[in-house]
């Protein structure tokens, strides 16, 4: 395992994988994680000055495609 990436990249890259296995529910709660991760950088005394991540985006528009793909 790669100890140098962000858990966050880790997390996105493990819900590209539930998605991809069709494991809705799994890629529900690793969403919910990441959602709980993202939150707890930053803030006024953080050395993490993050912005906008596009993997993150990303994420969120590949759930709604296995969630449509899903339903067909």
């Amino acid at each position: 395992m790669d100890y140098t990436r962000r858990l966050s990249d880790k997390i996105i890259q493990a819900h590209g994988q539930a998605c991809d296995e069709g494991r809705l529910d799994v890629a529900d709660a690793l969403l919910r994680a990441l959602e709980v991760e993202q939150s707890a950088f930053g803030g006024a005394q953080s050395s993490d000055k993050r912005q906008s991540n596009p993997l993150l985006i990303a994420a969120y528009e590949r759930h709604e495609q296995a969630k449509a793909a899903k339903k067909h």
